[in-house]
């Protein structure tokens, strides 16, 4: 057993019984290993309710998108694993125990030390002895106590993924920095009966893991022209290309732990389209084609310089929709979110114009 107090670096005495040990000097105990489930301590995982909403490009004509915008919303439930909380330490008599053998070994350096001729040492010992006083106060009115207990802050690292995140280290410090002022008592104490601490999640913590709920849809096109039964566009004419259904142009989300409330906002600049034997020039997501529309007044087309019967009769339209996100949170935090990209594929039939039968006044006649 042992009680963990901060702000001192003090020996675990090996002698039988409960060990007072030290904890980092800055107030706190970070473990970098170990399981990242929750328990029903303070570090228990919670369950949050994630709401998005999407304006999608939706379909036939309209500015800005490949026709008349929609929206739509969801909801969906995750779990997360607060990074620091309050974790449960020795029972009242544990305590007492623990922190009278410590001060009664400080007691002892302090001979020594004398007799060393140190005058220091009196003075340091009770500095500590006093920050044992402020990390646990009032200890010695809980000396019977079996049942309930001391709850220290504590910072869980493995809990963000140090092996495969690149921004552990500083996610770690942002974690333990907004826990700690939010938090300022060292140890608190817990009757027995009486529930854990609630677990802390920061609105940084709650905005990635809401962000990596969301689920975007991937994009759906359709493009002009189409010609011939197998509806192929042709080599050499720009071929249009827009957004339809389902396809996001902006998302938001929201979720809250607790009184924390993190909102984010993702956005996109349009459609990324990429093909074998294809010249790209797209901004936005588009505008769909009617008939009478003038050649060159699509923002969003991709023209190919040769057919597709080399790559079995459908050259692949590659598109990508890449999403910028940020958030804002209740607590004070905002910052940026990795960037998400959709991707989808689209088999498409491209013709020289003299293998097709068709009207050659009007190729976009479908």
């Amino acid at each position: 057993m042992r009680v963990v107090f901060a702000g001192l670096l003090l020996m675990a005495f090996s002698a039988p019984g409960p060990k007072v040990i030290a904890s980092e000097a800055d107030g706190g105990s970070t473990d970098v290993s170990g399981s990242a489930e929750g328990t029903a301590d303070g570090g228990g995982v919670v369950t949050i309710s994630v709401e998005s909403s999407m304006t999608t490009a939706g379909s036939g004509g309209g500015d800005g998108g490949g026709g008349v915008t929609s929206s739509s919303s969801s909801s969906t439930e995750v779990t997360v694993a607060p990074v620091c909380y309050y974790k449960p330490g020795d029972t009242g008599a544990e305590a007492v125990q623990g922190i009278g053998k410590v001060k009664t070994q400080l007691d002892l350096e302090e001979k020594r030390a004398s007799a060393r001729g140190n005058k220091r040492a009196k003075e340091d010992h009770n500095k500590i002895k006093r920050q044992i006083d402020k990390n646990f106060p009032d200890y010695e009115s809980h000396k019977d106590d079996t049942q309930g207990r001391w709850y220290g802050r504590h910072c869980d690292a493995s809990r963000l993924s140090p092996g495969t995140n690149p921004t552990f280290k500083e996610d770690l410090e942002k974690e333990r920095k907004a826990f700690y002022e939010a938090n300022p008592d060292q140890n608190i104490w817990v009757p027995a009966g009486q529930q854990a601490p609630r677990p802390y999640i920061s609105g940084t913590r709650l905005a990635k893991v809401a962000w990596e709920a969301v689920k975007i849809p991937a994009p759906t096109v359709e493009t002009n022209p189409k010609v011939g039964t197998q509806g192929a566009t042709l080599v050499g004419m720009d071929t249009w290309v827009w957004a339809t259904g389902n396809t996001p142009t902006s998302v938001t989300a929201k979720a809250t732990a607790g009184s924390t409330t993190a909102t984010i906002t993702a956005g996109s600049s349009g459609l990324q389209l990429s093909a074998p034997d294809g010249k790209a020039s797209c901004t936005g997501f588009g505008i769909a084609w009617h008939s009478g529309m003038p050649e060159g007044s699509s923002p969003c087309t991709i023209s190919f310089n040769r057919s597709s019967a080399h790559l079995g009769g459908t050259t692949p339209l590659t598109i990508k929709v890449a999403y910028s996100a940020s958030y804002t949170a209740t607590d004070g935090n905002s910052g940026t979110l990795p960037a998400i990209t959709t991707t989808s594929t689209v088999n498409l039939p491209v013709a020289e114009v003299q293998t097709l039968t068709t009207n050659h006044n009007n190729p976009r006649q479908n």
